[in-house]
This record gives C-alpha cells, sequence and structure tokens, in this order.
C-alpha cells in the first residue's frame, strides 16, 4: 500500500493562513446553501399565500424569489473564491476536486435557474443539482472542521 503524496494530503495545510480560510470558507458556504434552500421555501409560500388573497402577477413571484436569486449568485462567486483558495495553498487533490466539483455545480445550478424560466420542465432538475450542492457543501464543510478539531487535539 502506498502512502498519499504531498499534493494529495498536506498535514500542514490546516495550519497555513489559506488553509484557515479554506475552512471558514467551507463552513460560511454550507451555511449560505442551507439559508438559500429556506429562501427557496419562502419564495414558493409566499406566491401561495399571495394568491390567496387576489391574483397574483409574474412580478409578485419574482419578488417573491429575488433574494433566493441573488444569493444565488453570491454563492457561485464563493465557490469561486474556495476553489482558488485551494488551489493557491496546494491544499491537496481531494480539496481541489471536490472545490472544483462544488463550482461547477453552482454554475449547472445557475444555468438551470435561469433556463427553467423559459422551460420550465427543467425545473426539477434546478432542485436535484440543489441536493448535489447541499451535499457536497456540507461534506467538505464537515471534513475540514473534523480535521481541524484533529489537529488542534
Amino acid at each position: 500500500m502506498s502512502t498519499p503524496s504531498a499534493a494529495e494530503v498536506n498535514p500542514d495545510s490546516d495550519k497555513t493562513a489559506l488553509g484557515k480560510v479554506f475552512g471558514w470558507l467551507a463552513a460560511v458556504l454550507f451555511i449560505a446553501v442551507v439559508v438559500q434552500v429556506g429562501l427557496a421555501g419562502y419564495g414558493a409560500f409566499h406566491a401561495v399565500h399571495a394568491a390567496d388573497h387576489s391574483s397574483i402577477s409574474k412580478k409578485t413571484i419574482e419578488n417573491a424569489f429575488n433574494a433566493h436569486v441573488a444569493l444565488g449568485y453570491i454563492i457561485v462567486l464563493v465557490m469561486l473564491v474556495l476553489f482558488l483558495v485551494a488551489l493557491a495553498g496546494r491544499l491537496g487533490k481531494r480539496n481541489i476536486k471536490l472545490s472544483g466539483a462544488i463550482v461547477v455545480l453552482g454554475i449547472v445550478q445557475a444555468i438551470i435557474g435561469i433556463a427553467s424560466e423559459s422551460t420550465p420542465a427543467i425545473g426539477p432538475l434546478h432542485t436535484i443539482n440543489a441536493l448535489g450542492i447541499f451535499t457536497t457543501t456540507g461534506l467538505l464543510a464537515h471534513r475540514t472542521m473534523a480535521r481541524r478539531r484533529r489537529t488542534v487535539s
């Protein structure tokens, strides 16, 4: 059995400034994704609530999702920064691949979200991809925080 190379696992990566930034960015990103899911729920239920009281316009529905859309773009930017930090800090192949996959999922999410407005049939892919983003960012945040706790102990 071979041991991982320094490029795959850098035992001191959590002690470097970029390693610490990476860990905090991963945690903040996961929290933002959880908030994003909540904002999607708010948008949907706000539209239902508005429809209960009167007929609603497209503008009413769009307004309900404005925060979801804005946070979505911020999340994609944070995903990109996370990936760049992993590359710049040489934080190991696994962190680089995982953060790179997160960027791809984020870009795909934005594309699906935009395309779903004119082609609602692909809308469910937006939700399914969101589950992938939630899982992947949660895994990365957990891994970085667990590794930090082991390093501190």
